[in-house]
């Protein structure tokens, strides 16, 4: 935060404290749901952590008969819960919640970026405001409860954002490019989606001439490095160049095959419905009832009948499971060729108010913090657009939230995948609230 005035050294310090305060209570959270003595929503990640610290490397159960060396998820969160494993013991309790801790103090990191971007757009109040937003808001203080690679995901987000304003607004040097790299690629490690915000973000750079050319390359270079060695490992065990995961054709055939939600999910049964909305959750008996709700929901797998799956185990490998999937989509949506258009239609609504399919996006406790943010984000962008005062670097958070918005409403979403977006909401929402008081002040 240097060169932000002679305020900056303060600033500093009453960042850290705020992100220390992000990170203890989201400790407090941990400790008071104590979701590690169940799944803590280890989900595949389980799996293959298991798989690691039984030295049989990175294996996944993909419709197959039996675990095979997988591409199926990102690397990021099974490791980390395999080193919670290694430490205390398969499935152990303890093992996840060394997992959740660690994805609290990431969360820390997200809130430390926060700031800083607030306080170089706006000053310290706005500052001080955005981040107390990030730690107040109940989606954000209850994500490190899951072990999920949405907690992965929003904090290098939010880093990466951050850097990038930095580089563009007076910090181009070697060490920032570079470092800019570094955290989209890490941030891709836990999820992959991310790649389309960075790859977004990376493109808007270029137009700005204020950043020399050998920093613009040396941000992809560096990126491109932090993922080589994933990206080589995939291409070597599973016979097949690709990405960060190789389940794209799966993912993309839940989301988007004719009788398909948009999400991986079948809707809310409207009696489970009926008896979640705007319930004002809290403490560990809602947690239950929520987890019972979730149990309940019904996969879009179902679509997958008996003889589809014969078929798939007799595939030799993962990857030739995904081409199925793959080659299964198109064969569908050539049939049906309306249906695309109508489930993008239906993500693109659900991204901007609420997933039917989640139990969790209808209680109170979200909803209504998340109704206040958005209107306070359109509050806060119609702000700058009359004062005309709109930050040098604005474009970055710009591209950041097109990069989320268009890639889920394209291919899959959920209710947690909406939530990095919920904390770039929370930049021009501090911007309004700190003007709403300065409005109150000066009556």
């Amino acid at each position: 935060m240097t060169a932000l005035g002679p305020d900056a050294a303060h600033a500093r310090r009453v960042l850290l404290a705020l992100a220390g305060a992000v990170v203890l209570s989201r400790i407090a959270v941990i400790v008071w749901l104590k979701t590690y003595l169940g799944d803590a929503g280890v989900y595949e990640h389980e799996e293959i952590a298991r798989s690691l610290v039984a030295g049989d490397g990175f294996r996944f159960t993909f419709f197959g008969p039996s675990a095979e060396l997988s591409g199926h998820q990102a690397p990021a969160i099974p490791m980390l819960l395999a080193a919670g494993y290694a430490l205390f013991g398969v499935g152990a309790a303890s093992g996840k919640l060394f997992a959740e801790l660690a994805l609290a103090l990431l969360a820390g990191g997200g809130a430390y970026a926060l700031g800083t971007v607030a306080h170089r757009w706006w000053g310290p109040r706005v500052m001080v405001i955005a981040v107390l937003g990030f730690l107040a808001y109940p989606a954000f203080a209850y994500m490190p409860t899951r072990v999920q690679a949405v907690n992965w995901a929003l904090p290098f987000l939010l880093m990466f954002v951050a850097s990038f304003v930095a580089l563009v607004e007076g910090r181009d040097t070697t060490r920032r490019a570079v470092l800019t790299g570094i955290l989209g690629g890490l941030g891709a490690l836990g999820e992959p989606i991310l790649a389309a915000p960075f790859g977004l973000c990376w493109l808007w750079l270029l137009t700005q001439r204020q950043v020399g050319v050998r920093s613009k390359v040396l941000v992809a270079v560096a990126c491109a490095l932090t993922l080589l060695p994933w990206v080589a490992r995939n291409a070597m065990t599973l016979g097949k160049a690709g990405f960060v995961k190789s389940s794209f054709w799966y993912v993309a055939w839940q989301g988007n095959h004719p009788a398909a939600t948009g999400t991986d999910k079948l809707d809310v049964s409207p009696s489970v419905a009926r008896a979640l909305a705007w319930r004002v959750a809290g403490g560990r008996e809602t947690e239950a009832l929520l987890d019972r709700a979730r149990r309940q929901a019904v996969s879009v797998d179902i679509a997958i009948t008996a003889a589809d799956s014969a078929a798939l185990r007799a595939l030799p490998t993962e990857q030739a499971r995904m081409q199925w999937f793959g080659a299964r989509l198109r064969r569908e949506l050539a049939a049906d060729p309306g249906s695309y258009p109508r489930v993008v239609a239906r993500r693109a609504w659900m991204l901007l108010w609420f997933d039917p399919t989640n139990p969790r996006s209808y209680v109170a406790a979200y909803r209504v913090p998340y109704v206040v943010l958005a209107v306070l984000a359109v509050v806060g962008l119609l702000l700058m657009a009359r004062a005309r005062e709109w930050p040098s670097s604005l474009g970055v958070w710009v591209a950041a939230v097109c990069g989320l918005y268009v890639v889920h409403t394209l291919i899959i979403t959920s209710a947690r995948f909406r939530l990095p977006i919920e904390a770039l909401l929370l930049l021009p929402a501090a911007l309004a609230v700190h003007r709403l008081l300065e409005w109150r002040s000066t009556r």
